[in-house]
């Protein structure tokens, strides 16, 4: 005969603190899950988050049309599904189409790096805007996709491939304005921790900007300011006018 069933022992637990453990519990399933998935992507293309309720009947809606016209398409609505989410995770490219402020057209430093950064500002993702396949609204996007990154090389390679770009981007446009605003990098600080720094400092500040419009901590300055004003004490700590003499720090 076999075992009979171990008896659990009855919780000694309040209710309070059994609903607190079981929620806890869920937490740690609700990640095995994700891992789960995240490892499926590396066999087979699947969509995931959001991009797994992506409904074909509804997107064709949009032209005045039926289901049919999009998985005619694409073979099926799971093949869409993958689809769409490889191209929203895979923005890249669109930062060739970036316009920076130019240095040239600026009379100070100050001038320039607050329009640089008022710009990114804009950018990015903003609190409470209708949806649209910008930038911003995709950056966000690709927020619902970054736990699976955690376990999958296919969400990963490409947010980091982007992330390197970005900073290839700022390397550039920062060089030009030192050299412009007769500045030097203080000693120690190389040009790809100035451009990693504030890249990170961006989408640090981004992920406020999907949450509120107001500065989080200045309830009276608009988000912008958070990034700005940030963003200037970081350039701040980086350069030095090329005149100054060389110190320890300096």
């Amino acid at each position: 005969m076999g075992k009979r069933p171990t008896k659990s022992k009855r919780s000694t637990l309040t209710k309070e603190d059994a609903r607190q453990r079981y929620v806890e519990l869920g937490e740690i399933a609700v990640l095995q899950q994700i891992r789960k998935d995240a490892r499926l992507l590396e066999d087979d293309r699947i969509a995931i988050g959001p991009f797994a309720r992506l409904d074909a009947g509804a997107v064709a809606a949009f032209e005045g049309k039926t289901r049919g016209a999009v998985t005619n398409l694409f073979g099926s609505q799971a093949a869409f599904q993958a689809q769409t989410m490889a191209m929203a995770l895979s923005v890249g490219p669109r930062l060739e189409d970036v316009d920076h402020p130019e240095p040239a057209d600026f009379d100070d430093a100050e001038a320039w790096l607050a329009a640089f950064l008022a710009a990114q500002s804009a950018r990015g993702p903003q609190h409470g805007t209708d949806p649209a396949a910008d930038y911003g609204s995709l950056w966000a996007l690709w927020l619902s996709a970054v736990p699976y990154g955690l376990w999958s090389p296919q969400i990963s390679m490409p947010s980091m491939d982007e992330y390197a770009q970005s900073v290839r981007h700022f390397e550039n446009i920062f060089a030009r304005a030192i050299e412009h605003f007769g500045l030097k990098l203080r000693h120690g600080v190389r040009i790809v921790d100035l451009a990693s720094a504030l890249a990170s400092l961006i989408e640090g500040i981004w992920l406020n900007q999907c949450l509120t419009t107001r500065h989080p901590c200045d309830p009276e300055a608009p988000i912008a300011d958070h990034l700005r004003r940030s963003g200037q004490i970081l350039w701040a700590g980086a350069v030095t006018p090329a005149n100054a003499a060389c110190g320890p720090n300096g």
